[in-house]
């Protein structure tokens, strides 16, 4: 696997985390909007890397460009 793969990966991973745990605050009101805005940050950072990496693969026409 490559480097940039593995950092997707892990940003992904790390967004998944939160997301269980945030979604269950949310839901009693017990998330501060800066919370809100901090997560909403890195989920944006991790969207960014894996429309990158799509973008590198279709360049690339490794068999993984799917559309």
């Amino acid at each position: 696997m490559e480097e940039r793969t593995s950092l997707v990966l892990s940003a992904l991973t790390a967004a998944h985390r939160e997301l269980a745990e945030l979604i269950e605050a949310l839901r009693a009101g017990r998330v501060s909007v800066t919370r809100q805005h901090d997560l909403a940050a890195r989920l944006i950072e991790a969207g960014d890397l894996l429309d990158e990496h799509a973008d590198r693969q279709a360049s690339a026409g490794n068999g993984h460009a799917g559309g």
